[in-house]
């Protein structure tokens, strides 16, 4: 599920909703289009994400450190999400 998030959090900044299609089930994350660059999964509490399984799915909490190209800051953003594995992961809540 880690390496399913940072793939997904590399792409998602510039990502359409075509692409986010693929990751993500219906519009639960909506495009942000943003110059990011992922940089790591963080929490502020933890040193890492935070797994708890839901029947069969696995819900996540989890910040993403992202670099912004035009501001050069970094963004921080949190984000609770619920995955399911079939073939692959995908978020689905």
């Amino acid at each position: 599920a880690t390496a399913f998030l940072e793939t997904f959090f590399k792409l998602y900044p510039t990502a359409t909703e075509k692409e986010l299609a693929y990751y993500v089930t219906g519009n639960v994350l909506e495009p942000i289009g943003r110059d990011y660059l992922y940089s790591e999964l963080v929490n502020p509490i933890f040193t890492k994400p935070i797994f708890t399984k839901d029947g069969d799915n696995v819900k996540v909490k989890v910040a993403v450190k992202f670099l912004d190209n035009q501001t050069k800051g970094t963004q921080v953003s949190q984000y609770e999400l619920v995955l399911h594995k079939d073939s692959n992961w995908k978020i689905v809540g």
